[in-house]
């Protein structure tokens, strides 16, 4: 989607966030929310921002909310109708509502089937639409059905999917359990992404740890010296709210070379950096 808003007339501190923030829409979002509130928008320009940057985390995060944002969206922004700028966003999103809806429906059909009467490309579909769900329970399931498609067709991928989508639906020590497999697998099947499965692992591992000092530790060596890592073009732990988590959590253990690392990471992904990490190195 085109941005629809003039950056410039912004209030300032929308501008700050969004200059903060541009690789992390929902940090913008939050701050929107607390901050400003539909009744007192009267500012067309930020009206039509925050209409972006809510329709932006949704196609990109927790897709299940596409359609209540697209709502939201348009009841914002009809009082500001008879401006070419806002009737021009409304055409856009005209497009978006139909194709939500098509997909919307489609999945609602799907959903009420059983999953083992679907067809392979549907028992795809829905297993990656529940695991974008904001719902944790939609994320279990989406987990078991990564793995009933890994039983089907025997395809790697999938069984990766499974684990990882495990970890986000909070069953962490399972994906542990699931994450050790893999590796083992690795040893002795073929796979194009490793590194990138490898990737998510070891940042996993080090968020799992984050409370045991030395094994936060353990596992951000085990990372750098992985040769799987060696493969991919992304810098460790490659996460970019791990980026920020990971600095927190090594300057309270004292790890000053990992919070190094990790803060010029930060600045290189122009990331915000946390008040305390920022307050160490005099910023």
């Amino acid at each position: 989607m085109k941005k629809p808003f003039d950056e410039k007339t912004l209030p300032l501190d929308v501008r700050k966030q969004y200059k903060e923030n541009r690789k992390v829409p929902c940090n913008i979002l939050a701050y929107l929310e607390e901050h400003y509130h539909d009744e007192q928008m009267e500012n067309m320009q930020l009206a039509l921002f925050f209409s972006y940057i809510e329709i932006e985390c949704a196609t990109t995060v927790y897709v299940d909310e596409v359609g209540e944002v697209l709502k939201k969206a348009r009841a914002r922004l009809e009082r500001f109708s008879e401006s070419t700028q806002v009737i021009s966003f409304l055409r856009e999103l005209e497009k978006l509502e139909r194709l939500e809806k098509r997909r919307r429906n489609r999945l609602d059909k799907l959903l009420t089937m059983d999953f083992d009467s679907l067809d392979l490309n549907e028992k795809k579909d829905v297993a990656y639409e529940l695991s974008d769900s904001k719902n944790t329970e939609c994320k279990a399931l989406a987990a078991q059905y990564f793995l009933k498609l890994y039983q089907e067709t025997k395809n790697l991928h999938y069984f990766c999917n499974y684990a990882s989508t495990l970890y986000r639906s909070g069953q962490k020590r399972e994906a542990m359990e699931e994450y050790e497999r893999i590796v083992e697998l690795f040893k002795t099947e073929a796979y194009p992404d490793k590194g990138w499965v490898m990737m998510t692992i070891h940042a996993d591992r080090m968020d799992f740890f984050k409370e045991e000092r030395l094994a936060f530790r353990k596992h951000w060596e085990s990372a750098k010296t992985d040769p799987y890592l060696k493969q991919v073009t992304c810098e460790f732990p490659g996460y970019l709210g791990y980026l920020t988590s990971f600095a927190e959590v090594s300057l309270q253990y004292g790890f000053f070379d990992i919070c190094d690392e990790l803060v010029t990471l930060l600045k290189k992904n122009k990331l915000p950096i946390p008040p305390k990490v920022k307050a160490h190195y005099g910023g």
